[in-house]
């Protein structure tokens, strides 16, 4: 067999450096094989196949939302509601409609034209045109979005967000609203966006750039952030089978990558359990095979957790390498914060042997 090394510019190795010590999951970026592609060379490259083969590219990113490129006729838009989907984002602009257009309904001319075929169907259209390939752009579009995501997505809507190729803005309004509104590090949207959508292009200054706007526009002060934020996520709980709890606790997010299920987290304290699996918190699954769900521990405190696989009536608890539960201290949090633990692999430890190799 032969091996193949990826070439990179300059004919140099990717290179790491980890500036603090670290015991749990660290999420490296989301690479792509060679030499690293522009945006317009990544976008092209995706559109213009299924541009060719006159396909809709669809993908499921959480249970509510889906990322995708536009729709090129009138039965691209009936799958689309075959999927469930309630409300369609999209960030084209005015010409793009033109070009990359539903056939046959006169969208070449008028823009709006699609607005009737969603309409008619019981769907919500939200059209947010914003340039193509512009980081200021994304920047501009983003506060609004991510707030009008965080509406729709509590009302119970499924939504799509697409542009052209289903690469770059609507990726963005994605990660607007995973980031501003679920809390989301960068790792941590861009491994669940890019599991289920290779293609996307992250744009992370735009990212950065647009969240004091956000913040001064939407979230008036910090209070007003954590109810926004609780209040998008609720949706989320619900599915998991947990409700709110009074606040003034410590909240942390558990996270945990597996292609199961069904996924519960289970612990030493009597918020999770204390270890026994009927009393264990079932998480909700969002992607392919990321599963998260928030826990409000009564006091800050270290603890000791596992997660566990739910089967029918029965579990299955995970096994390490080395000997031991996962730990995590939450003890530096403050009361009304989202402790965000490091997103894990179902089975797996930091300090397994097989890491060590």
């Amino acid at each position: 067999s032969q091996v193949h090394w990826e070439q990179l510019d300059g004919d140099v190795n990717r290179q790491l450096r980890l500036d603090e010590r670290f015991e749990e999951l660290y999420l490296l970026p989301v690479e792509k094989f060679g030499t690293a592609k522009n945006e317009s060379d990544q976008t092209a490259s995706f559109y213009s196949g299924v541009k060719q083969r006159g396909e809709i590219s669809v993908r499921r990113v959480t249970s509510q939302i889906f990322i995708g490129s536009c729709p090129r006729s009138v039965a691209h838009i009936d799958y689309l509601s075959s999927l469930g989907i309630t409300a369609v984002a999209n960030f084209q602009s005015e010409e793009d409609c033109k070009n990359n257009c539903v056939a046959g309904i006169g969208m070449e001319q008028n823009a709006e034209a699609v607005r009737n075929e969603y309409e008619r169907r019981g769907m919500r259209y939200i059209w947010t045109p914003t340039a193509d390939m512009s980081s200021d752009g994304r920047t501009k579009m983003l506060p609004q979005t991510s707030a009008t995501f965080a509406g729709l997505l509590r009302e119970g809507h499924v939504v799509y967000s697409h542009c052209n190729a289903g690469v770059g803005r609507s990726v963005s309004a994605v990660c607007g609203y995973l980031s501003f509104i679920l809390g989301f590090s960068d790792r941590q949207l861009q491994h669940v966006v890019a599991s289920s959508r290779p293609a996307a292009f992250f744009d992370f200054d735009a990212l950065h750039k647009a969240r004091p706007v956000f913040e001064a526009n939407y979230l008036q002060n910090s209070a007003a952030s954590r109810a926004e934020a609780l209040a998008s996520y609720e949706r989320l709980r619900d599915e998991a089978g947990k409700s709110l709890e009074p606040a003034g606790g410590r909240e942390v997010r558990f996270s945990v990558v597996s292609s199961a299920q069904r996924l519960a987290v289970v612990g030493s304290c009597s918020e999770l359990g204390e270890w026994k699996p009927e009393a264990a918190i079932e998480m909700t699954r969002i992607g392919s095979d990321v599963h998260l769900v928030d826990v409000v521990l009564a006091s800050a405190q270290e603890i000791d957790y596992k997660f566990i696989e739910l089967t029918g009536g029965d579990f299955r608890w995970e096994t390490f390498g080395v000997e031991g539960n996962r730990k995590l201290d939450c003890s530096a949090t403050k009361a009304g914060e989202v402790f965000l633990s490091p997103v894990e692999i179902f089975g797996e430890r930091f300090s397994d042997s097989k890491h060590l190799q």
